[in-house]
């Protein structure tokens, strides 16, 4: 008999075995399992005197808290806001508007094209 043959022969015969008996086999391991409901328990331990108010928000605060118990770290920022008053007029003044009047003053027709076809 062919060696090759031989093995094919094998191949079948073990992967025909396994399509009848497997399912046999997987029934019998499920029922031998001991079976028991998933329970999760968390407890969540904390008052409102826990939370630091963020800018005056309780809610933001209730909020850092709770995602910290779950593992959530809320992004720290860095920008401030700059609350500038013209002393004359007592309005609140845009600390960037100086320099977009000066980057609209430097721009060239290049420049304005470009920006009229972001419409």
């Amino acid at each position: 008999m062919n060696v090759k043959l031989f093995k094919k022969l094998i191949k079948e015969a073990v992967a025909e075995a396994i399509y009848e008996e497997l399912p046999e086999i997987l029934s019998e391991v499920l029922a031998n399992q001991n079976k028991q409901p998933l329970r999760e328990n968390k407890t969540f331990n904390f008052t409102s005197e826990d939370a630091i108010p963020l800018s005056g928000d309780m809610r933001n605060s209730l909020m850092a808290k709770m995602g910290a118990e779950f593992g959530f770290q809320q992004p720290q920022s860095t920008l401030k806001v700059i609350d500038a008053v013209d002393e004359s007029t007592g309005e609140k003044v845009n600390p960037y508007l100086a320099f977009i009047a000066d980057a609209a003053n430097n721009m060239t027709p290049m420049d304005r094209s470009g920006l009229r076809q972001l419409d």
